[in-house]
């Protein structure tokens, strides 16, 4: 409610205060006008004392709790590392396989994948490239070696390489950039394993 609005409802509850004063006191419609502008001052009271101030911050609240709840804590994310947080998609074993990584804390990594129907945790860690790699627009290459918890007997240990690209054009000009991970899945009972290829959409 506006302040302006708790203007014009004081000055109606005086109007009616008068009115009552007057010699119409005994009008019942009068004695119920001036008992709901009672309440609705109080309720405004009540309200102004939640919002402070009287400034209406229920919403921005309700939604910055919304937003930290939904948000990827990326405070501590060395910037080389930002490119690999978010949804990778692809496959393991001709089977869609979906990649989520929530959060990096230093060289910590936790997320989560799903492949086929089955969704799993994911922790572990960040580590040197140990590939030789090579070539002009190749921005970063991170190892990230992921397992699941290994409750499971499907469970087992990812060991993915996140690459991020420059795209350029036929001049030489970059024009944006392009994110893959190749690597491989072996689970814990050492009789499953598989190539992953993932992009970033």
């Amino acid at each position: 409610m506006k302040i302006t609005d708790y203007k014009f409802i004081l000055l109606l509850a005086s109007a009616n205060l008068f009115l009552v004063s007057c010699g119409n006191s005994g009008n019942s419609e009068l004695e119920k006008e001036k008992l709901e502008l009672e309440r609705q001052k109080l309720e405004l009271e009540k309200s102004k004392l939640k919002e402070g101030n009287g400034i209406d911050n229920t919403s921005q609240s309700t939604g910055d709790l919304e937003s930290k709840e939904n948000q990827t804590p990326q405070s501590n994310v060395k910037s080389q590392y930002r490119y690999i947080l978010g949804k990778w998609t692809g496959k393991l074993r001709n089977k869609k396989l979906t990649i989520v990584i929530e959060n990096i804390d230093g060289n910590t990594v936790t997320g989560y994948n799903i492949a086929g129907s089955n969704r799993r945790p994911l922790k572990g860690r960040i580590y040197p490239d140990d590939q030789d790699r090579g070539g002009p627009y190749l921005l970063h290459v991170e190892k990230l070696i992921l397992s699941e918890p290994g409750d499971d007997k499907f469970d087992g240990v990812f060991t993915l390489y996140f690459e991020e690209y420059e795209d350029v054009d036929e001049n030489e000009n970059v024009i944006g950039k392009s994110y893959i991970v190749n690597g491989s899945w072996e689970a814990n009972n050492g009789k499953l394993s598989g190539e992953v290829s993932l992009t970033k959409k």
